[in-house]
């Protein structure tokens, strides 16, 4: 009796908190196939002359498909300054060769993604793993860059091995609905405390030895008020435009701000501006480094001379005794903070933009190939120079544009590779104009918290944990580390009080576990569009 009715719990559990069954043509469940837990077996229906991307399958149209891959690439356009001017902290001298690999490690990712899953999904150099990159292995480690790119490539080629296996995969599906919930929140705090701050931020935060932080004086007689009052100019802007459902806000703010600042440097020059960089330099023009953000030029030749194939100069650090403890440190941390920084965002993204079933879950043929593309991503990426490529936040933005396919992306990939010939340009955009849209974006990843059932504090407690650690230790991989700590100490400290009841003692493992072998066609929702909510998506189960 006692198995019987623990078993019956298991299941409910299942069925409510994780969803309902996917069920095949003749009505019953369908179990994945063996190719395609291994992460071996793909979808590729799409590839199709008759109906390319199954654009017209899936009630879309070639024009809505491009118009929201331009869209999603103004929204994602910052990450082009953004994602160099990061970088090139820990690799000064190369900032328009680092938009150039930026911009052309997007455009191989979005392609792959498109054409390999038929996702919407747009990719492009993480901004998580890219401040762990420049904060944490070269200028915490003191490797030399080009060992941390080669310390990139191993962990990529690892990430492939565990995409392909199916390791990736499994591991995503097991974690609880809560942590899934919570992914998006953190990673969205972990954005606006990098934008706070001053490096590639707004400024408005300051160490502080009592505190910690604390706010940058904003007097009329700091020299760094100027640029900080102008980021908050340009955050209200874009905010306006967010909330006005206006295509490419983001980029709109971007171009706002950097012009401001443009034109005040053409006009005063470097002498008389006050909008001058670093952070802290008090005007000061002989402190090292003090530079007005002005283009030097609006084209010039596509160049990633001295930064693709460095990493090879970097292997070397494996052998040697000085630094090979530290490089093969960088390689795990990489590993996990790659699978679990890259999928996390993968889970957020794909739950904002409601192609997920009600367990969380993607069709595993498809899934496992967007995985594949993320990876495989991240290898070239490492090649070129530039940290982990991750799938993007902002390919909701196309979704909401009317994006259902893999054409989409594919768009968006050709736009960044057009934008490598106007590196002089990107390069010069200032973190004033760049920083708002990260403390924004932090924002819209935040409507997460939605999703997390707070009432239940079994997932609630860990999705809060998971979602504070990650600012707060500066690491999306170490937020999910403590979320899913917290998760499974709290189920087994309920052992005990389960028996008492008469309750399987593991009955959320189970339930858990149990949900990660169904698969989810979320294509066979043919009656909820694109982008609909859970509540929409989810049926009532009796």
């Amino acid at each position: 009796d006692f198995s019987l009715r623990s078993w019956s719990l298991s299941k409910q559990l299942a069925m409510a908190k994780l969803g309902e069954e996917t069920v095949s043509q003749d009505g019953a469940p369908r179990p994945p196939t063996v190719l395609e837990l291994l992460g071996i077996a793909g979808d590729f229906s799409h590839l199709t002359r008759s109906d390319p991307f199954h654009v017209r399958k899936l009630g879309s149209t070639y024009r809505t498909e491009i118009r929201a891959g331009i869209t999603t690439f103004l929204a994602m356009a910052y990450i082009l300054p953004v994602n160099s001017g990061m970088l090139s902290i820990a690799i000064p001298g190369l900032k328009e060769e680092l938009v150039c690999a930026t911009a052309l490690s997007a455009c191989v990712g979005c392609v792959l993604m498109g054409v390999l899953s038929n996702y919407p999904f747009m990719l492009a150099p993480g901004m998580g793993t890219n401040a762990f990159f420049t904060f944490s292995v070269v200028l915490g480690r003191g490797l030399p860059w080009q060992a941390a790119l080669a310390a990139v490539f191993v962990a990529a080629n690892i990430f492939v091995l565990l995409s392909v296996t199916g390791l990736r995969t499994l591991m995503v599906r097991l974690f609880p609905a809560g942590i899934k919930d919570s992914i998006g929140a953190g990673v969205g705090l972990f954005l606006a405390f990098i934008a706070f701050q001053s490096a590639e931020g707004m400024g408005i935060s300051i160490a502080n030895p009592a505190t910690l932080v604390a706010l940058n004086p904003l007097g009329a007689d700091e020299y760094d008020a100027a640029k900080i009052w102008l980021s908050l100019v340009v955050l209200m802007v874009t905010a306006a435009l967010f909330a006005m459902k206006m295509p490419g806000a983001p980029l709109i703010g971007i171009i706002f701000g950097t012009a401001v600042c443009w034109i005040e440097g053409a006009a005063r020059g470097e002498a008389g501006s006050v909008f001058g960089y670093p952070f802290g330099s008090k005007g000061d023009r002989s402190v090292f480094g003090f530079h007005i953000y002005v283009p030097q030029g609006v084209v010039a030749a596509p160049s990633i001379a001295g930064l693709a194939g460095a990493l090879w100069e970097g292997f070397g650090a494996a052998t040697d005794p000085a630094t090979a403890g530290d490089f093969w440190a960088a390689v795990a941390t990489f590993c996990y903070t790659d699978l679990l920084d890259s999928s996390g965002t993968f889970l957020a993204v794909a739950k904002v933009a409601g192609l997920t079933d009600s367990r969380g879950n993607l069709p595993l043929a498809r899934q496992n190939m967007a995985f594949l593309a993320d990876a495989l991503s991240s290898v070239f990426g490492g090649m070129l120079g530039v940290s982990t490529v991750a799938t993007y936040v902002e390919s909701s933005a196309g979704v909401a544009d009317g994006a259902k396919t893999g054409l989409a992306a594919i768009v968006t990939g050709i736009c960044f590779a057009l934008a490598i010939f106007f590196a002089p340009l990107v390069s010069a955009i200032p973190p004033l104009a760049s920083g708002p849209i990260l403390c924004l974006l932090g924002g819209l990843m935040f409507g997460s918290v939605r999703g997390i059932d707070w009432d239940d504090l079994e997932e609630s407690l860990p999705a809060f944990l998971a979602m504070i650690t990650m600012p707060f230790t500066f690491s999306i991989g170490y937020g999910i580390i403590v979320g899913l700590f917290a998760w499974v100490i709290i189920q087994l400290l309920l052992v005990p009080h389960r028996l008492i009841q008469g309750v399987h003692p593991f009955v959320r493992f189970r339930a858990l576990w149990d949900a990660a072998w169904i698969d989810g066609q979320a294509e066979d929702k043919t009656d909820v569009p694109v982008g609909a909510s859970d509540a929409q998506a989810e049926p009532i189960v009796v």
